[in-house]
């Protein structure tokens, strides 16, 4: 390219470039542009500025600090996201504490002509607080698992709610009603769907024993990493069995 142009050995690549700023094509800006890069003695880096402070590794967490707005944790939120934590349910427990799953009573605020009975119990509107667990069904559910909890079953939402945020046992024990309770709410909300789309109706013993052997395998599960605590929480979980 610098032949082309009538130059014969470059000396100062600035010259060459003052000579030839009014001359090169787009072609020849490219070429240039690939020679400083070859020639230069500088080793590329490359840095990330956040609000003027320079980081020279990217972060996904700092990223996504920046790009989110803070808000302080929720009061609720030991209950939804905890290690061991089966990640599906905790995502569902986390609709229902927000009261984003579409039961039938938000449908018809949405618009949507549906019936709006509960399709467990048939009695009342379906509702989140129906369902977890002022709903004969879901009640008779929790109350079987909360006697393998040995804790006191409540039939309202907020109470039970309460009750799991300020539950004082054990790690194990504590792991274990917050696994338990995540697990009834999902399925019940399965069975419930279950009962909509196919027409298929469980009993509350069926529903527990699909529950039951779940729980099983997630308490198993933990074995390999601490198999003093899988141990003590099978143990409780069958004591009341």
């Amino acid at each position: 390219m610098v032949k082309r142009q009538g130059f014969g050995q470059i000396t100062g690549l600035h010259l060459v470039t003052y000579k030839l700023i009014y001359k090169l094509n787009t072609q020849d800006w490219a070429y240039l542009d690939k020679l400083l890069w070859l020639l230069s003695p500088v080793m590329d880096y490359y840095e990330w500025e956040i609000d003027g402070q320079v980081y020279s590794s990217f972060k996904t967490g700092t990223i996504y600090d920046y790009l989110t707005e803070y808000k302080p944790d929720v009061p609720w939120h030991s209950v939804v996201w905890f290690s061991r934590a089966l990640p599906r349910h905790s995502f569902y427990t986390w609709l229902v504490i927000q009261n984003r799953n579409p039961t039938r009573d938000r449908l018809l605020q949405w618009g949507l002509q549906v019936d709006d009975r509960c399709l467990l119990c048939n009695a009342a509107q379906e509702s989140r607080d129906h369902l977890y667990f002022g709903c004969n069904y879901s009640f008779d559910l929790w109350v079987k698992v909360a006697r393998r909890l040995q804790i006191p079953p409540h039939r309202d939402w907020l109470d039970t709610l309460n009750q799991l945020m300020s539950l004082s046992a054990p790690l194990p024990q504590r792991l274990l009603s917050l696994l338990a309770w995540q697990s009834t709410m999902y399925w019940l909300w399965g069975e419930r769907n279950v009962r909509l789309h196919s027409q298929v109706f469980r009993s509350t013993d069926q529903v527990f024993k699909l529950l039951d052997r779940q729980l099983r395998n997630k308490l198993s599960s933990f074995r390999d990493s601490n198999p003093a605590r899988s141990s003590t929480m099978m143990d409780s979980w069958f004591r009341m069995g």
